[in-house]
């Protein structure tokens, strides 16, 4: 019987919750997210976007899609690494949208970020709009992640690239230190910040997401190629990356 993780390629997962009940935890969390991720990330959120954003290598003058946008930050980021480039920003939580447009004013990039309603399995834009995509934080959670993934391929370019910063089970001996941080550090922050069932639910899906060699593989049968993967932090996150051939 093949397990969840060797049933994955081709097929939806089992997703942990419905696209509906994690559009509303996203929606009650939006004020506190960014505060929340930055103290259970002992900062090293910012690092990781950064990273992310130097693998899309965007370039002033271009088009990027940030797909499950949330709160704005990797839009941001982008603009901070290619000014004069666009961003094009889709969420399905319009509490994290929310707050990424008051973000986006405050940073003065408002001509440059659009932040949109959006569903990754059916976006609303063309083929072969966009010269580049990122998705942080966000493939875990969509319900049919090949389906994702395709689509995200047909408005690329060819020879856009697709990066994906998301959170992976960790590797070697990280991993028992990050247990036992889930277990003890974890429910603490989360029951001051009032947040805890939604970062339950960021640990089971952690664990719950394919190992980074499979998730290639889906990303190579999505129709990516030269698909590739780099684990940061002990494999706590890992930056996928492809391209759409030419």
């Amino acid at each position: 019987m093949p397990t969840k993780t060797e049933d994955f390629v081709g097929r939806p997962h089992d997703s942990l919750v419905s696209a509906e009940e994690n559009r509303e935890m996203f929606d009650k969390i939006a004020s506190r997210y960014e505060g929340t991720n930055r103290i259970l990330s002992l900062g090293f959120d910012r690092r990781w976007r950064r990273r992310a954003a130097d693998r899309l290598c965007p370039r002033p003058g271009a088009l990027y899609l940030d797909v499950g946008c949330g709160a704005g930050d990797m839009c941001i980021e982008i603009l901070r690494k290619a000014p004069g480039c666009r961003v094009v920003g889709i969420d399905p939580s319009e509490g994290m949208l929310a707050v990424g447009r008051a973000k986006v004013r405050a940073a003065g990039v408002s001509d440059a970020v659009s932040l949109l309603p959006g569903d990754v399995l059916n976006l609303q834009f063309p083929d072969n709009s966009f010269d580049g995509a990122i998705t942080a934080f966000c493939i875990r959670n969509v319900t049919d992640r090949l389906m994702g993934l395709r689509e995200i391929n047909r408005v690329l370019r060819p020879g856009g690239s697709l990066v994906t910063l998301e959170l992976t089970d960790p590797v070697g001996l990280m991993k028992p230190l990050f247990r036992l941080y889930s277990n003890m550090v974890i429910p603490l922050v989360t029951k001051v910040m009032s947040c805890v069932s939604a970062y339950r639910y960021l640990t089971d899906s952690m664990a719950d997401f394919p190992q980074a060699d499979r998730f290639v593989t889906v990303m190579q049968d999505a129709g990516f190629a030269d698909a590739e993967y780099f684990r940061m932090t002990g494999g706590i996150v890992t930056i996928f990356h492809g391209q759409k051939p030419v």
